[in-house]
């Protein structure tokens, strides 16, 4: 049977009229309120250090390379630090061993492409494993 049949048949009609409705008791509310305990009041869990430590590091992270390269490029943003020609010249002096090392390791194009591969899959990895939900508390 259609809907819009039962909507237009005499018989559900005249049995819906001869139904009356039914109205729950007089201590019907208190019943049911009687059944219903009360919630106790949530109790505050202190989390673990390394909990707290893993929500905040990759923004205290971000915030640390954002300052690095906004203080190394040629942008004015800290030209109020009177150390900052000193800085660029030390970074650029301690590493120059470690940058020369790195030029003669990726003068192979194999090892420079499964370097490439490897470090973005890597750094895709990491920001995957601290942003995404499954690993966070």
């Amino acid at each position: 049977m259609d809907t819009d049949n039962l909507l237009h048949d005499d018989f559900l009609a005249s049995l819906i009229r001869k139904a009356p409705l039914e109205s729950p008791s007089d201590e019907f509310v208190g019943k049911v309120m009687e059944s219903i305990e009360p919630l106790a009041p949530p109790l505050y869990e202190k989390q673990p250090y390394f909990l707290w430590l893993k929500s905040y590091v990759p923004y205290f992270g971000l915030g640390a390379l954002i300052v690095l390269i906004l203080y190394s490029s040629d942008i004015p943003y800290f030209n109020f630090l009177s150390a900052r020609d000193h800085f660029s010249d030390m970074f650029i002096h301690v590493f120059r061993p470690f940058i020369a090392s790195l030029k003669t390791l990726v003068s192979s194009r194999l090892i420079s492409y499964s370097l490439l591969i490897g470090v973005s899959a890597g750094f895709l990895f990491l920001i995957d494993s601290l942003f995404s939900r499954r690993f966070s508390s």
